[in-house]
């Protein structure tokens, strides 16, 4: 069970629910500007935001995903919960070099990359490494007020069950897609 909700953008929830995206490139919202983006929970549920959100930060081959999250959006005031995470590994960069390596990882253009990397140039970014999971029964929330706001981390009213939350990846395609992030990274195997 967990009520750790990690809010990203729906069209990048989507590529984490279709196998695309297995990053999580972050510097925090406004609310973490002091001290940056921090892995508060290694299991979490994607909490799909469009605040912020734009096609011109994504490559143009996942641009229709915003499109497809916005027609299949819930009423005004709720929220679908439908995907899961479990961060396996992070790090910290400033090197636009590295990014650059993991462009196949996710669906972010480089436009928005170098504009992460700019703001608050004394952080790092942190790039997670998340292997996405369906829930086995997504559930539509009301929003509360306290979930809003320029943060990455909300606790959800009530749990969200994880048990049997089934891996969008099978484990020889997520472990044959993680060893090149890995490298690029500088992780090493424990």
């Amino acid at each position: 069970m967990s009520a750790a909700a990690l809010k990203e953008w729906a069209s990048v929830v989507h590529a984490f629910g279709t196998g695309e995206q297995l990053v999580l490139i972050r510097k925090g919202g406004l609310v973490e500007a002091s001290r940056g983006f921090e892995v508060l929970a290694d299991r979490f549920v994607f909490y799909p935001t469009f605040e912020h959100q734009t096609v011109n930060f994504l490559r143009p081959d996942y641009a229709g995903y915003l499109d497809l999250e916005l027609r299949s959006r819930p009423s005004e005031g709720q929220v679908r919960i439908e995907w899961g995470g479990l961060v396996t590994a992070s790090a910290s960069t400033t090197d636009a070099s590295v990014l650059k390596r993991l462009t196949s990882f996710h669906i972010y253009n480089d436009a928005f990359l170098e504009q992460r990397l700019h703001w608050q140039p004394d952080q790092p970014l942190v790039v997670a490494i998340v292997r996405a999971f369906r829930l086995p029964a997504p559930q539509v929330l009301p929003v509360s007020p306290r979930y809003g706001g320029c943060k990455s981390w909300v606790d959800l009213d009530g749990s969200m069950p994880l048990d049997g939350a089934v891996p969008v990846l099978d484990d020889a395609a997520f472990a044959q897609r993680l060893q090149p992030i890995r490298a690029v990274l500088g992780l090493t195997e424990i």
